[in-house]
């Protein structure tokens, strides 16, 4: 792929990226990195996009596990925030803050076994605080169906929680 192609296919594609990466993230300079990251992905690619079915959905998986990848990375810091606003108050026994990073490790784990999708929602919902019509309009969905889908990501925690401390008989 020449230099001049891939300015038509980037050009062509960089709105669609922006909708997309703005939808899961809600800010535009997230956004804008996001897609800028995906296209230097597409750029070091180019040379074998020609045998991918489709370029566009391709370009889109990537935008969107970008996108995830940004939100873990603020889920990390979040943590890392409450630990130190946490330490700020009494001091903790070393105990304490194993026990604490070790929730952490679990509840993060558990999220990562889900489906990208209802991570993003709960993420949206319980980490970044987001209420649901918030979400909605992120995504560009009803309310009532942010709530059904939440229920539906919560309802696959429980039982991604259940089943790891069920008895094993």
């Amino acid at each position: 792929m020449t230099i001049n192609e891939f300015e038509i296919l980037s050009r062509s594609l960089r709105p669609r990226l922006l909708r997309k990466a703005n939808s899961i993230l809600g800010n535009s300079d997230d956004a804008e990195d996001v897609v800028q990251d995906a296209m230097l992905k597409l750029w070091s690619m180019r040379s074998s996009l020609h045998q991918l079915r489709s370029v566009e959905a391709f370009a889109l998986l990537v935008t969107r596990n970008l996108s995830i990848n940004v939100l873990r990375s603020k889920h990390i810091g979040a943590f890392a925030e409450l630990e130190e606003a946490d330490s700020m108050g009494e001091i903790d026994s070393p105990e304490q803050i194993y026990i604490r990073r070790e929730e952490a490790d679990y509840v993060d784990s558990v999220l990562q076994s889900l489906p990208d999708s209802q991570q993003a929602l709960i993420r949206l919902r319980h980490i970044d605080g987001y209420d649901n019509a918030a979400i909605a309009a992120l995504l560009g969905s009803s309310e009532g169906s942010v709530r059904t889908a939440l229920s539906r990501a919560r309802k696959h925690v429980a039982e991604i929680i259940s089943a790891q401390f069920s008895p094993k008989i």
